[in-house]
């Protein structure tokens, strides 16, 4: 079973190609039954092209997603900001599998078993398997393939590899179904020779020009005025732009649960007490693990590496044993103990051959790195030792040197064998990373250091503390249920109010911890006249060191937004256009038989400027941003020539262009030209096209109600 033992080792590189941003899909036929749950709406967390998805089958799909990525890691279990991704990516997979399928049966394209052996072991192998298969000489034996492949169908159902190579054979499935299905799409671009030749000789010519610009912030907002009929006007002529998908805004009331000062003396209290006990233990190490919030920290510190004055005096004139406190810092009250004294090099330079344990085999790295350690002492050269064995290829090139470095750069068991060692002493070292043969070749000057054995507990509140905020907010929670009485008792008791706008998908609130359940909540009602309620029923969430109560303020359902709520955003366009309209007509005055762009500036008070090296295909102008209606024009402007007052974004220009060049278009250059404008708009059509199916899917998404 060696090469499954490789596919598990290779499990990175697959896991990018079988859950890669919507290219590949997970098999399964677990939403199978989802039609038959379509009553029962409680489990429903989604529906789409109106096949509805049960939650339990999600999950179904989502918990396999999970255990292969367990196998392919060798991690018991997964962590949480990983999981989260995961969830999202089984989500869009599935809605892409739906979406796309249809289309798929539509059309007639599959993958046939033929196909699918030519990929695995025929003449065409797809590069995922021959990533798993091929030699140290990058060549891939189908009979290592197909002896694999036997061992696999003989192994029992539920076996880990044979249930992540048959998700290996479906990923390349149908990551070749979604390839045929782009190509068809592709196959029906086409870009006209005649437009290709006309783009390419106008992003051929470039100009130098001068401008001036006159900016609309120089007419006062409040001369210009908007009407009514004219938003709305604007409104009904331009009511694509305001789209809006759907959101709500909770207004809350934050309660801290904050130490109160029984709980400081109390903590103060607490260290104290342990001190004795601290002084006379022998096993520092242990203790400071047992009864402190932080684990014994093994550095060992120069003077000036202590900031706390007290302490570092205390450290550099007591003895052995002797304990410093109790002191406060960082709301936290200390016992610090001189655990050791030691004359140490302030920085050592050393060089190390890493070998790296094959399938997690540690006892064989350190066997041959004793081994290597044995022939350096016999006389081998140390750097020739490291250019052919070290794993370590940044360092093994040269020679394993790692150069000069300080205490506490170096993973501890590395950094605790480098400072203690004699110059040329040759060591074998075990981290995480392997087995390492350490020699330190220079020392630094030795200056003492001390190491600190340090007994630290936070302050935090009480469980009586606790409670005393948690009436707080209940009360209130229970007094102020209806919107009215909840705004007015934030005035009259002069609470915090804080407000958030919230997406189905808003994660975290800024400043609660956890805060997910309160946005299932604001998801879950429709009412904005009462509190929201937690899944305990209470009107009191709890999110790290706050209590909550939150009410629903405001609901934006998904499709086009109200004409009040996007007013003030129309009103800034009607106005800019009027201030142009001002502008434009001042300008087309003064600029009437002028001589010259100077004479325009000066008469208007403006700055002359100017551009060069600017074409049809230019972003932005360097010092007046992005302005498409001044770049199209200057590129088109006949040489000097002033031209007509331009509309722009800042404002409104006026351009003199002083020179133009032009690049030789060749039909080489033309053709080149086309195969990058093909390869763009297919780049774009790929996702453009799913887009354009998922949004005809009218994808349903409810999983607010579970997670």
């Amino acid at each position: 079973m060696a090469t499954l033992q490789k596919i598990r080792n290779r499990g990175v590189f697959i896991g990018i190609i079988i859950g890669g941003a919507l290219l590949a899909f997970i098999a399964g036929d677990a939403l199978k039954s989802g039609g038959s749950l379509l009553a029962n709406s409680r489990n429903e967390m989604a529906e789409i092209a109106g096949e509805s998805i049960n939650i339990r089958d999600f999950q179904k799909r989502f918990n396999h997603s999970v255990e292969v990525a367990k196998l392919m890691s060798g991690q018991s279990a997964i962590p949480s900001d990983q999981i989260e991704r995961m969830r999202e990516q089984v989500w869009q997979q599935m809605v892409q599998e739906i979406v796309m399928n249809r289309e798929y049966d539509e059309l007639g394209i599959s993958v046939s078993s033929d196909e699918l052996f030519d990929m695995v072991q025929g003449r065409n192998i797809d590069p995922t398997i021959r990533q798993l298969f091929q030699n140290e000489n990058g060549t891939v034996n189908p009979e290592q393939i197909v002896s694999t492949l036997k061992q696999l169908i003989s192994a029992p159902n539920g076996t880990p590899q044979k249930a992540y190579w048959l998700n290996i054979e479906e990923a390349i499935s149908n990551q070749r179904t979604l390839t045929k299905y782009n190509s068809l799409i592709q196959k029906g671009l086409y870009m006209p020779n005649a437009i290709v030749k006309d783009l390419a000789n106008r992003g051929s010519k470039k100009v130098d020009f001068n401008y001036i610009v006159k900016s609309y912030n120089l007419i006062s907002d409040s001369t210009v005025t908007v009407s009514n009929d004219e938003i709305q006007s604007y409104y009904n002529e331009h009511q694509d732009l305001f789209k809006q998908t759907e959101s709500r805004r909770i207004d809350y009331v934050p309660f801290l649960i904050e130490p109160s000062t029984e709980d400081y003396k109390a903590t103060e209290k607490w260290v104290a007490d342990i001190k004795g006990d601290f002084t006379s233990e022998i096993n520092n190490i242990q203790f400071v693990d047992l009864n402190g919030d932080t684990k014994f920290n093994p550095y060992y510190f120069k003077k000036d590496e202590i900031k706390n004055k007290d302490l570092q005096e205390f450290s550099f004139t007591g003895k052995k044993g002797e304990v410093f406190g109790p002191y406060f810092e960082n709301e936290t009250y200390k016992l610090a103990k001189i655990s050791d004294i030691k004359m140490l090099p302030d920085s050592v330079k050393a060089r190390h051959i890493l070998i790296r344990p094959i399938k997690g085999d540690m006892k064989s790295a350190q066997a041959k790195a004793d081994s290597l350690k044995t022939l350096i002492e016999k006389g081998a050269r140390f750097a020739d030792i490291a250019k052919s064995n070290s794993d370590d290829q940044g360092s093994a090139v040269n020679g394993g040197d790692l150069g000069w470095f300080t205490q506490g750069k170096m993973i501890q068991e590395f950094n605790d064998a480098a400072f203690n060692s004699k110059k040329n002493e040759i060591k074998v070292v075990l981290t995480k990373f392997g087995a390492h043969v350490i020699q330190v070749t220079n020392l630094g000057k030795k200056v003492k250091k001390v190491q600190l054995a340090i007994i630290d507990r936070k302050v935090e509140a009480s469980q009586k503390t606790t409670q005393a905020a948690y009436a707080i907010a209940r009360t209130f929670a229970g007094n102020n249920q209806d919107k009215d009485s909840f705004f007015k008792a934030i005035s009259d008791q002069k609470l915090q109010r804080r407000t958030a706008n919230l997406k189905r998908d808003t994660k975290l609130i800024p400043g609660l911890e956890n805060s997910r359940d309160l946005v299932r909540a604001a998801f879950k009602n429709d009412e904005m006249e009462s509190i929201l309620l937690n899944n305990e029923n209470s009107g009191v969430f709890e999110f790290g060191n706050k209590f909550v109560v939150a009410i629903l303020s405001d609901i934006k359902a998904e499709g086009y937004a109200a004409v009040k709520d996007v007013a003030s955003t129309i009103k800034r366009e009607i106005r800019k256009d009027k201030k142009a309209k001002l502008i434009i007509a001042e300008l087309t005055r003064d600029s009437k038989g002028a001589q010259s762009l100077l004479s325009v500036a000066q008469k208007e008070n403006l700055e002359l400027k100017n551009a060069s090296g600017i074409s049809f295909q230019s972003f932005q102008i360097p010092g007046a941003g992005i302005e498409p209606n001044v770049i199209s024009t200057a590129s088109i402007l006949e040489k000097g020539k002033l031209s007509s007052p331009v509309k722009g974004n800042q404002g409104v220009y006026v351009l003199l262009v002083t020179n133009t060049s032009e690049d030789k278009v060749t039909n080489e250059t033309i053709n080149v030209y086309k195969s990058r404008l093909e390869q763009g708009y297919q780049y774009r059509t790929n996702y453009q096209s799913y887009q354009a199916l998922k949004d005809n899917a009218n994808v349903v998404d409810k999983r607010y109600k579970f997670f």
